[in-house]
Parts: structure tokens; sequence; C-alpha cells
């Protein structure tokens, strides 16, 4: 990872199932074929938005996502996983552990530990 090595790995463990390493981050997903089906549309959204390539397949019943980056992991690639998380819980019916929107919650942490 880069730029922020450190805040950036705080951000992820707040996106609980993500896992990182250095280059890329990917989260497997229990969902239905039609849930998985909502899910990939939005993703197409979400990458779209943020300029992003990420891998989905299904797999074995399971929705696998995958996003790679050769210069590490920055900044974009957390706001589509907080993106992608949000609507998988609304998808699949999944309660959020936060009182706001992922999103909300991790634009507003990561504007104070960087000071803006």
């Amino acid at each position: 990872m880069t730029r922020g090595n450190d805040l950036l790995q705080d951000v992820l463990q707040q996106l609980d199932g993500w896992n990182a390493e250095p280059t890329h981050i990917s989260r497997t997903l229990t969902i239905d074929e039609s849930q998985h089906a909502d899910l990939t549309e939005r993703i197409k959204i979400f990458a779209d938005a943020l300029e992003l390539n990420p891998y989905v397949r299904r797999h074995d019943g399971f929705t696998q996502i995958e996003l790679n980056r050769a210069e590490g992991v920055t900044l974009s690639e957390i706001k589509f996983a907080a993106r992608v998380e949000d609507a998988y819980q609304h998808i699949a019916g999944v309660a959020s552990p936060h009182k706001e929107p992922t999103t909300g919650s991790l634009k507003a942490w990561w504007q104070r530990r960087v000071g803006r």
C-alpha cells in the first residue's frame, strides 16, 4: 500500500471482510444469483465513477471481488470497497454496525485523520 500506508490499513479495518495486500483488496460474499446480478450492476457504476477495473466473478455459490493496482492501494480503492460494502449490506439485508452509511463514516473518518 502507498500514500499513508497506516491510514489506509486503518480504514480497511473499518470494512469488515475486506482483505488487503500491498497491491490489491478483495472480498468474498455469500449471496444468491439475483443478489449477485444486482450487486454486479452497482459495482459497474462505482467502478466507472472511480475509474477502476475490478474483477468480479461468481464461483461455487460465492461472489468474489478483487481490485488490483500495481502502484498500490489508494483512497480510490478504499472508496470503492466502502460503496460495495454499503450495496452488499442493502442487497443482502445485512445489518450495518454503523449508524450512518459506511461511505459517510469513511469520509468523515478520513477527513479527521488527514486534518481537513
